[in-house]
């Protein structure tokens, strides 16, 4: 009888055996076809970025004269109709196309070729004008842990780029130079990535708030008239966000 007992144990811990061997497979295999998606995209992306440089600043020209834009819209908009930018950020790996759609879910999972991709693309806010007029103008943009997408903002936000930091951006018909006026690490909440600011007293308001928040001073305050431009993307944990506020400061119109 004890015998008996004793070899129904034994098959009993075989069996848990097996279960907590089988277990220990699926979330083996789950993380690694996970890594491997990661680093597929990944790869992905960075050769898509590179491309995307080649083929956005491939205008050339010998005349000296005009002042040409640097960016080739006609050779990006062949490749998706919804380019309406280029944003730039010197010391840093910001040099990205810029698409806007109707709404912003869609390229939060999607590249600039349309095509399913977990790190996404950089994207205008849908309520936003495409020409940069609105009192604030919002960019989104994933952090990828590999350097990709707004990932250097942390640069930003580190105090790694000092506090005399501009952001270039290029339309098809001039360029825009911002400068940043307040960053921080904020809760998620709509008022800070606020597109649909209408009036001066509102512009006011924001810009107050906003120079409250910051976390570094870039001893620059805007004024209720001033264009705004927001970027925004997740932290590290993902739980929070960080936010870069900037004000235009001039620009460069661009011969047709």
């Amino acid at each position: 009888m004890a015998r008996h007992l004793k070899e129904k144990n034994k098959i009993k811990i075989k069996k848990w055996k097996i279960i907590a061997f089988s277990i220990f497979l699926i979330i083996f295999l789950f993380a690694f076809i996970n890594l491997l998606r990661w680093f597929i995209y990944n790869k992905k992306t960075d050769n898509l970025i590179d491309n995307m440089i080649e083929i956005g600043f491939s205008n050339q020209s010998e005349n000296t004269e005009n002042v040409e834009n640097p960016i080739n819209f006609e050779n990006l908009k062949n490749i998706n109709s919804d380019v309406v930018g280029w944003i730039k950020i010197e010391n840093t790996e910001i040099n990205y196309p810029i698409v806007k759609t109707t709404d912003n879910d869609y390229y939060l999972h999607r590249d600039i070729n349309k095509e399913y991709n977990t790190c996404g693309w950089i994207f205008m806010d849908y309520k936003n004008s495409k020409d940069f007029i609105d009192k604030n103008t919002v960019i989104y943009g994933h952090n990828i842990k590999s350097g990709l997408m707004f990932e250097p903002l942390q640069k930003i936000i580190n105090n790694e780029l000092g506090n005399n930091i501009i952001i270039e951006i290029y339309t098809e018909t001039e360029k825009l130079n911002y400068k940043v006026f307040s960053s921080y690490i904020e809760e998620p909440e709509d008022y800070a990535i606020k597109s649909n600011i209408v009036t001066e007293e509102e512009q006011s308001k924001y810009i107050t708030e906003m120079l409250k928040r910051s976390s570094i001073s870039y001893n620059l305050i805007p004024n209720k008239s001033d264009k705004l431009l927001t970027l925004s993307t997740c932290d590290n944990t993902g739980n929070k966000r960080i936010l870069i506020h900037s004000v235009y400061i001039g620009g460069e119109k661009y011969n047709k």
